[in-house]
């Protein structure tokens, strides 16, 4: 398994054309989807990212035909999904967009195809502000002769940090709205620790076709990976409020995760650093939560009793000093 679940989860989500579709309806501008037949998106699996582009972007490509074209000869453009997933946003985002269309033209030319309309989608989920910036930005005062000749285009960016919990879960999709909201609040652990049945409240209704299993098994593994969240206790808490026939599907489902191994030891309690991050989420639970009882955060974090106990006298220790 590798160790970019961003990565992993986001390929998943957006593999489903009409998440892909809802999601574009959702964040591009009017003046866009005016010019766009999203009915006629459809996903182009070319492979256009470098081993260099792959250190700041995953992405999806789809195409889809423009509107008001002649039917005869429908013009198409590439709509590129990208994530960036370092989590922060690159100095230079316009030189590596450039280099990515330059691919997929360049690809078309070697078909003998006609290079079309390439528009770049980021979905950002960092912390920092991405301060987005005009071509032009980057080299200072150009005299106004230059200016044409540096190539200015544009991007269009969806920071989910500018949008709220409430916007996203007001998607239309569901598999979109509890997909992004798990992706804005991937770096806050206490959030994750403390929201899971915000995350999953859909599960039961999702767990009625295969479509919906599979998101959830996706997001379950995504969830406990990225939460440090101990996949037991994660199940435990998710399957609380469950009828009994879905609580029967959620348990099967979390058997077959379990039995493919696909949350590497972390089904067995065996975080991947968890005396520091665990220790880390629960002094963050104590300043957040002071009457959250030392089992209730033993249990959370995976931390042990004795642990929290500890943090307890600790914390004291340095109140009264």
């Amino acid at each position: 398994m590798t160790q970019y679940p961003h990565d992993e989860f986001f390929k998943y989500l957006f593999s489903l054309t009409g998440v892909a579709r809802e999601f574009l309806s959702a964040f591009l501008p009017t003046e866009l989807l005016e010019c766009m037949d999203l009915d006629t998106l459809v996903p182009d699996d070319t492979e256009y990212i470098t081993p260099e582009l792959a250190s700041v972007f995953s992405d999806k490509v789809f195409r889809c035909r423009l509107k008001g074209m002649p039917s005869g000869n429908p013009l198409t453009a590439v709509v590129a999904i990208l994530l960036e997933h370092k989590s922060f946003a690159p100095a230079y985002p316009h030189f590596q967009l450039n280099e990515y269309r330059q691919r997929i033209w360049s690809e078309a030319v070697s078909k003998g195809e006609k290079p079309v309309a390439v528009l770049p989608v980021i979905l950002y989920h960092g912390k920092k502000t991405w301060k987005k910036q005009p071509m032009a930005h980057y080299f200072g005062h150009l005299p106004k002769p230059f200016e044409p000749y540096i190539g200015e285009f544009d991007y269009w960016l969806v920071d989910l940090s500018k949008h709220s919990d409430g916007q996203l879960l007001k998607l239309r999709l569901g598999f979109l709205a509890y997909g992004l909201l798990t992706m804005k609040h991937s770096q806050d652990k206490i959030y994750l620790v403390n929201q899971v049945m915000v995350i999953f409240e859909k599960g039961e209704e999702f767990l009625l076709t295969e479509e919906g299993r599979i998101f959830v098994e996706t997001l379950f593994i995504y969830y406990a990976r990225i939460a440090n969240y101990r996949a037991q206790d994660l199940k435990d808490k998710i399957i609380e409020n469950m009828g009994q026939t879905a609580k029967r599907a959620f348990v099967s489902t979390y058997e077959q995760i379990k039995l493919e191994g696909k949350l590497e030891g972390k089904l067995e309690g065996k975080l991947e650093g968890k005396t520091e991050q665990a220790l880390i989420v629960a002094k963050n639970l104590m300043l957040e939560f002071p009457t959250m009882s030392d089992e209730q955060i033993a249990k959370l974090t995976g931390a042990s009793k004795e642990e929290i106990i500890k943090l307890r006298q600790e914390a004291s220790l340095r109140e009264r000093g």
